[in-house]
């Protein structure tokens, strides 16, 4: 379940930039690429986030490499940590942190030096990972060592010539199912089977029990940045009209916005539980379940890009007038907020009010409500 949700989430954030032509700008250190077709070909100091139809990384890469599309191909060595989804992935290119992969189709070619985490319908490694590696698939061929602990899912396991797990190999299986592990990959007494349905429960503990500080966390929340930043792109893009009417007011008024905001979406949420009580109505209710959901989410995009203009105004830079322009305040309002989420007590709360200012934008600019007007 984990794996389809993260193919839908990665997919839906790079659909947007495929019909757009590529662009690509540079901030810290960092390489940000986004369209049709994406080619990291410069080597990059920091890290790399990528998102589009095709995405090829050909440069080698500092820092960590985030990257968002249907097919994407890592042929430049990453120097600290690779995040990769799309229908595709192959790592050509060897790493040296932890690799985490999820797709349709996953091929591991070269090294990776810390852990591995593959989650696809086929899953090939046939290069050897320093560390432990998590590989869940209906499909997985392994014919390299590894040299930590191995959790292993799937229904058709190929194990090959070079196959060899060092530590503990916890397998996964159906009830009734048996596949044979040959001494060589790992002796009986390292092998330990566990039920199929214990899986999502066990991966998940697996990567909470692991340590992670501050600069760990943030690397790990790349995903909501990385989406938020390019639905917030495409959406200035495609409609900047829009987008500047709706800044212009937001910014104007961001106390009065944020009430509205607080107001509409208390409005959508609370129609579910009107239209409970009608009892009719109870079979529409989640649909207004859906609309309140699909707000907030708007609202948080919407919110993210207000913050990044708001930012970049702050530090004496002026309105966005342009895909780039835009493209930049996106992807600072998203890490703003990322970097808000992890800031104990106040960051919470902080994340809500932007979101509502977001929600309450929309709200004035689609409907201009007037509360106590005279006629």
């Amino acid at each position: 379940m984990l794996r389809q949700a993260l193919i839908f989430i990665f997919l839906m954030a790079a659909t947007p930039l495929a019909a757009q032509e590529g662009a690509s700008f540079s901030l810290g250190g960092d390489q940000f690429l986004a369209g049709r077709t994406v080619d990291a070909s410069r080597a990059v100091d920091g890290d790399v986030f990528a998102a589009g139809n095709s995405v090829t990384v050909t440069g080698d890469v500092g820092g960590s490499a985030h990257l968002a599309g249907r097919k994407i191909i890592v042929n430049g060595q990453i120097g600290t940590n690779l995040y990769a989804g799309g229908f595709s992935v192959d790592v050509n290119g060897a790493v040296s942190g932890n690799a985490t992969l999820t797709g349709n189709s996953i091929r591991v070619d070269e090294p990776v030096s810390g852990n591995l985490r593959a989650m696809g319908a086929d899953v090939y490694l046939r290069a050897p990972v320093a560390g432990s590696a998590i590989l869940g698939g209906d499909g997985v061929v392994i014919d390299a060592a590894i040299l930590g602990d191995l959790a292993l899912g799937g229904s058709d396991i190929d194990w090959g010539e070079s196959a060899r797990v060092d530590g503990t190999l916890h397998l996964y299986v159906e009830e009734g199912e048996e596949i044979e592990v040959p001494a060589r990959v790992a002796t009986a007494d390292r092998v330990e089977l566990h039920p199929m349905s214990a899986w999502d429960g066990d991966v998940e503990a697996a990567e909470e029990d692991e340590p992670r500080g501050f600069w760990a966390r943030l690397g790990g929340l790349f995903g909501p940045v990385l989406i938020t930043g390019v639905i917030a792109t495409a959406l200035a893009a495609l409609a900047p009209g829009f987008t500047a009417s709706l800044r212009e007011r937001a910014l104007a008024q961001p106390g009065r916005t944020l009430w509205i905001g607080a107001l509409g979406l208390s409005a959508v949420t609370g129609a579910t539980v009107v239209l409970a009580i009608t009892g009719i109505g109870i079979f529409v209710a989640p649909l207004a379940v859906f609309a309140a959901l699909a707000l907030g989410a708007a609202g948080y995009v919407v919110g993210a890009y207000l913050l990044g203009v708001w930012a970049m105004t702050a530090v004496g830079q002026e309105v966005p007038q342009s895909t780039l322009d835009r493209a930049i305040a996106a992807f600072v309002g998203a890490g703003l907020l990322t970097i808000a989420s992890l800031i104990p007590f106040v960051g919470w709360p902080a994340v809500v009010a932007v979101l509502l200012v977001g929600v309450g934008g929309l709200v004035i600019r689609l409907f201009e409500p007037a509360f106590f007007a005279r006629a």
